[in-house]
């Protein structure tokens, strides 16, 4: 028994895949459905994983090399095992590999059924000294690279394979033996050239002297004559490749075109507060505004659509992509048939396709067939910005940071409202200016006015709270009345209570103090903008319990501290973020003169 591990095919437009790293080292030996390798297109990361029991007899390719999928890159088998036909199989297929091959989703089939005969096909074509697969693909290239002839090489691979390192170090001899002028690894001299370094010029730190591959980078560093110092290189591969090509063909070929609109949100907050209290899922904003772009979409289908061949297709499911950020880049997964969703079913599959996302855990299959693209970097607190299309798709939605605004109100006075703006990128070649208007303009009519997107219970007991709850708000105006003694009343709008002293100084302790009053007030604050925080980043969290404290006892405030609890399974850095910010949006804490710093400390509940 045994087979051969081949490069998998992530996906239909995979083209070459690179070895991440192999889990298991030549010779050990793999349980079925242990990882063998890891991989990587130019769209995801994949994972091998052992078919059978047995050991990993031969590895045909090392970590970073790209091959076609389908490619041969190693052999499992039992330790006692006979691998010639394995070994022969692969051998036929590999002399069809190299830097320009084309993928192929069949293997190529073998051109002997023994071990034997492919030791002779591979003898004839490498010499005595790199036989049947015992030279790795990586270091044939090297080979060619350094004019090395491997049938001088001794190997020291397993099972005396010749590695890359054996070609260089083949090569250093000989570089050696011509009397060269400076000793240098092939990979410091090819590096030299890259850089334009004088290798004469370089001190070596290597084995006798001999100049590195660091030692150049270090001489072409100090040579800078602009006073920079390289911190890393990033190359541009896989994932990040993919990404910046296709955004790059999309501006390149796309006429793009952005607007941008507001909506008053207080509404939209308001029917969140109210799906979140009703239903038994988490629900966030985004999840009402997802329902509130798929409605706009139904009113204004030109835009569900994407734009290939000269062809402008319309479709009827709304499958709208969530950007996420990611440590590869920036992906969409995509959120299907949004249009015949509850609110409750898109804010489940939402939480579990971005959570998917980021764990590294999606499929190829999670990224296609999108109609329709939302991106929001409001949550890191962009104010506008114009995104760019995800091809083929004709427009996409961007989603910033909400901003508190005065507004007239019906009196004539003037209230602070949240609003949320838009921007919306389309293609010019496909919709037009006053199309896209007219999109945006539907589009915050739903946010004004959500409740027909929730259930119609929510929204039949939001709508009756409205209605019996004659409520005025202080609008910032609060008064306080005392008739006598240390005790009075409070009033704010509709609203009233009571402040008072303790007994020892005079009060008849039927009330909180003033400053008692100041810290509620504080306390209070400190909640509302760490959970406008928490929502913000679609971070998940539960209770919000904020104590503060202030020292003494009685007389001035000296001292004043604030202790917030969370309920939440985010990490500690998202809830350090989440407080910090938080506090510094609480507008009762700015009240603080500048001589009292609040001491602001956080723990999980």
């Amino acid at each position: 028994m045994g087979y051969v591990v081949k490069m998998p095919k992530l996906g239909l437009e995979m083209e070459r895949g690179e070895l991440l790293e192999w889990a298991v080292d030549e010779g050990e030996t793999i349980e079925e459905g242990e990882l063998v390798a890891e991989v990587e297109s130019e769209k995801s990361i994949g994972e091998i994983e052992a078919r059978e029991h047995g050991v990993l007899r031969r590895t045909y390719l090392e970590a970073g090399e790209t091959v076609p999928p389908g490619t041969p890159i190693g052999i499992v088998a039992p330790a006692d095992a006979d691998i010639g036909d394995l070994e022969a199989e692969v051998e036929a297929e590999l002399e069809g590999v190299d830097g320009s091959a084309e993928p192929t989703d069949e293997p190529a089939p073998a051109e002997s059924s023994s071990a034997e005969a492919a030791t002779d096909g591979a003898a004839s074509a490498t010499g005595s000294a790199a036989d049947a697969g015992k030279v790795s693909p990586r270091a044939r290239k090297r080979a060619e690279e350094l004019g090395v002839d491997l049938e001088g090489v001794e190997g020291t691979g397993y099972q005396g394979a010749i590695t890359e390192d054996d070609v260089e170090r083949t090569a250093d001899a000989d570089e050696g033996e011509t009397g060269g002028d400076v000793q240098a690894s092939p990979r410091a001299r090819k590096r030299a050239e890259e850089l334009g370094v004088d290798l004469a010029t370089v001190d070596g730190t290597g084995y006798q002297g001999s100049v590195t591959e660091e030692d150049v980078e270090a001489a072409a560093e100090s040579a800078d004559d602009a006073g920079r110092t390289l911190r890393e290189e990033r190359p541009f591969d896989g994932m990040r490749r993919t990404i910046a090509s296709r955004l790059g063909e999309s501006y390149r070929e796309a006429v793009h075109v952005t607007t941008h609109r507001e909506a008053d949100a207080e509404a939209l907050f308001s029917a969140v507060d109210a799906a979140d209290d009703a239903l038994e899922v988490d629900v966030s904003v985004q999840d009402v505004l997802l329902l509130a772009i798929s409605a706009a979409l139904e009113d204004h289908p030109e835009f569900n659509a994407t734009f290939e061949d000269d062809t402008h297709r319309l479709w009827n499911e709304h499958n709208l992509g969530v950007a996420v950020d990611i440590e590869q880049g920036l992906i969409a997964p995509v959120l299907r048939n949004v249009d015949e969703k509850s609110l409750e079913a898109v804010a489940t599959e939402r939480r579990e396709l971005v959570g998917a996302a980021t764990e590294g855990e999606y499929t190829m299959d999670d990224l296609r067939g999108g109609t329709f693209t939302v991106t929001n970097l409001g949550v890191l607190g962009v104010e506008s910005f114009d995104p760019i299309i995800n091809p083929p798709q004709v427009a996409i939605l961007g989603v910033d940071a909400v901003a508190e605004r005065p507004t007239r109100g019906a009196d004539d006075g003037v209230e602070w409202r949240r609003h949320l703006p838009f921007d919306l990128s389309f293609d010019h070649r496909v919709v037009d200016g006053a199309d896209a208007a007219r999109f945006l303009g539907t589009l915050v009519e739903r946010i004004e006015e959500p409740w027909s997107l929730l259930p119609d219970e929510v929204a039949a007991a939001a709508g009756d709270r409205a209605d019996t709850a004659e409520t005025e708000m202080p609008g910032r105006t609060v008064s306080a009345s005392n008739a006598g003694g240390m005790a009075g009343r409070i009033e704010a709008g509709s609203f009233e209570w009571r402040y008072d002293e303790p007994e020892d100084a005079g009060g008849t302790e039927t009330g909180p103090t003033p400053v008692d009053v100041f810290l509620g007030g504080l306390a209070a604050c400190l909640s509302l903008s760490i959970r406008f925080q928490a929502e913000k980043r679609d971070a998940a969290v539960g209770e919000i319990d904020v104590t503060t404290d202030a020292e003494p006892e009685h007389g001035a405030v000296e001292e004043i501290a604030a202790t917030v609890r969370l309920e939440s399974d985010a990490d500690d850095g998202t809830l350090e973020r989440i407080v910090e910010v938080g506090e510094r949006g609480c507008h009762v804490s700015q009240l603080l003169r500048e001589d009292l710093a609040l001491e602001l400390s956080w723990e999980r509940i």
